[in-house]
């Protein structure tokens, strides 16, 4: 059984709370997990992802962060090279139309099974769909940051981003708005974490 990093992220915005954090108190202990809630800010959460690989030595990693407008679990294909979001992080930082590495690559793919995984979730009954890119806030950033250092470190270890939804409550009284359970978050990661592994040999 292959060693996974698995991260989620602190509250952000108007959020009172952060459904991939909650998730990784769910998932701390497992035999071969390790599990961390980064902060919101576009550097720090770079700086502290590679630490934590430094450190841990993973086989494999897992960023979750929260996507406040969808109810699917979305593992993301692309990081896409690109800054573009008009809130400012946790550290009012505000970065708008611009590279996260000036000389880096347009995009990096992730290089989780994401279709598998997709299927997975499915076939277990929850609502999922590949997204083409992570966005341009710091749940990208960071997806773009790591690959780039795996890539400069010529690791082929497997990382990717995957988006959750908000909780029922956080979505109650939005028209059409479901969300996600705990529980059933809780579930998809575990699948997530199965077909990572399969992959890690």
């Amino acid at each position: 059984m292959g060693r996974v990093l698995v991260t989620g992220f602190e509250r952000f915005g108007p959020n009172d709370l952060n459904p991939s954090a909650l998730l990784m108190d769910r998932l701390a202990g497992r035999e071969g997990v390790v599990t961390a809630v980064l902060p919101v800010e576009y550097h720090a959460c770079v700086t502290r992802f590679e630490s934590l690989l430094d450190l841990h030595k993973p086989d494999a990693a897992i960023a979750f962060g929260l996507a406040r407008s969808s109810d699917h679990i979305r593992p993301e294909r692309v990081a896409l090279n690109l800054d573009e979001a008009a809130a400012p992080d946790n550290a009012g930082i505000t970065r708008h139309g611009l590279r996260i590495v000036p000389d880096g690559p347009v995009g990096y793919w992730s290089t989780l099974p994401v279709d598998r995984i997709v299927t997975a979730l499915r076939a277990a009954g929850l609502p999922a769909a590949a997204s083409g890119h992570a966005g341009g806030y710091v749940c990208n950033h960071l997806f773009y940051g790591v690959r780039h250092g795996l890539d400069l470190r010529g690791s082929a270890m497997p990382m990717g981003f995957i988006h959750v939804p908000p909780l029922p409550e956080q979505v109650a009284g939005e028209t059409g708005r479901m969300g996600l359970n705990l529980d059933t978050l809780q579930r998809g990661a575990l699948i997530v974490l199965d077909e990572v592994r399969r992959i890690c040999g």
